[in-house]
């Protein structure tokens, strides 16, 4: 006998199985109706350093050596690049810590420096030790900026720790401050002792902080001004030349010198070079030459070499996978250029690449477009980008998949 208690059960149970299968059924629906979640690359947007092939240069087999290029630093080295002794060329730091202190604009002479006996018996000690001077005497005059001339063409060693004294109050105060200037320029291997004008073997650099140094130097237009005088007229001395003899040649604009029996010669160069319609700056480094005949002989095919080792290089090929979607459900979606990413550039010439990969869709055809590649304007190039495509169509997930994992539905 059915009694109603045990008929309202039966309609308790049927409504909540009714109730369960709707639920069932709505959630099957909505696995099956709603779309799936974007797919993201885990390389989103990032830097891609592209190095191109090295330039094969005439590289000099003694010592060390390097190049690089103005606002891009050093490109490349030969060599050991053990600290050697830089001779002259430690006076380019001289000058960069003055001009830290008391700088200059271009056509200005700066504040005028009293030489004392000091001064004068600086020149006398350096004339008996047979270093490169410039007379002076004491109670003289010279400006700030005929200082600087006198230093860098001439190359006097007198008037380096001269000019060391007068802003730093000594020698051995301006040697603790160029040893924590140098570093706040990146001359991480380069180390200033006992004097300012690199007489003494204590300065030492290596050939990849010359280029360093070389392009603070020449991104200071007073500096980049003096180092391509092929002489100058020091008051009360006359006109004094450049040990540089292959200033102008090939399109060489200075820098800076260096010899002495322990260094050996040093040579660090700029030239101009014309590059796709702009001009740029190219530096080289040779350190440790036999003698200074030498290593500026020994520079200007280095130079030529690498004023002509320029070419349009392809940084990413078409087609080049550069990244992938992972699914979920299984499979992987290649991401590749969709064309060739070219740029003029310096064999050896490291470039930074921009990529922006943003989210797929689900589903997408093949080439579907999901960001781009680019590459920041330089000295002789403009800005360049390219897009980035899907090498695949994004796949289905199964059904049993898509009930298992209901978080990858919106």
């Amino acid at each position: 006998m059915v009694t109603a208690q045990s008929r309202q059960q039966y309609r308790r149970r049927w409504y909540f199985t009714f109730a369960l299968l709707i639920l069932v059924l709505l959630y099957i629906g909505l696995c099956l109706l709603l779309p799936l979640r974007t797919l993201y690359s885990a390389a989103g947007a990032s830097s891609l350093k592209i190095s191109t092939q090295t330039a094969n240069l005439p590289w000099p087999s003694y010592g060390e050596s390097a190049i690089g290029m103005l606002g891009s630093g050093v490109i490349q080295t030969h060599g050991q690049q053990k600290p050697l002794p830089i001779a002259s060329v430690a006076k380019l730091i001289t000058a960069l810590a003055v001009l830290n202190k008391y700088p200059l604009s271009p056509g200005q002479q700066g504040p005028i420096i009293t030489l004392d006996a000091t001064d004068y018996s600086l020149y006398t000690t350096y004339v008996s030790e047979q270093g490169s001077v410039v007379p002076v005497y004491s109670g003289e005059q010279l400006s700030e900026y005929q200082m600087l001339e006198a230093m860098l063409v001439p190359s006097g060693n007198n008037i380096a720790d001269a000019l060391a004294r007068w802003a730093y109050g000594s020698v051995a105060n301006y040697d603790a401050y160029a040893n924590t200037f140098v570093r706040s320029l990146g001359l991480d291997s380069t180390h200033v002792g006992g004097d300012a004008s690199g007489f003494l073997p204590t300065t030492t650099s290596t050939a990849n902080d010359l280029i360093l140094l070389g392009e603070k130097v020449m991104q200071n237009p007073v500096l980049k001004q003096i180092v391509g005088m092929k002489s100058v007229n020091v008051p009360n001395v006359g006109v004094m030349n450049n040990y540089d003899g292959i200033l102008g040649v090939d399109g060489i604009v200075g820098i800076k010198t260096g010899n002495s029996n322990q260094a050996g010669g040093v040579f660090l160069s700029a030239s101009n070079a014309t590059i796709n319609g702009h001009t740029v700056t190219l530096l080289t480094a040779l350190m440790g030459a036999p003698n200074l005949s030498g290593a500026l002989s020994d520079s200007v095919p280095l130079v030529v070499s690498l004023q002509a080792s320029f070419s349009r290089a392809i940084l990413v090929s078409k087609g080049e996978v550069l990244g992938e979607f992972k699914q979920p459900w299984g499979g992987n979606i290649q991401i590749a250029a969709q064309g060739n990413l070219a740029n003029f550039l310096l064999q050896g010439q490291s470039v930074n690449a921009l990529m922006n990969i943003h989210g797929l869709k689900v589903p997408s055809p093949s080439s579907t477009a999901v960001g781009s590649i680019s590459v920041p304007a330089n000295q002789f190039n403009l800005r360049q980008s390219i897009p980035l495509v899907t090498l695949q169509p994004t796949t289905k997930p199964s059904l049993v998949w898509r009930l298992m994992h209901p978080e990858a539905e919106i």
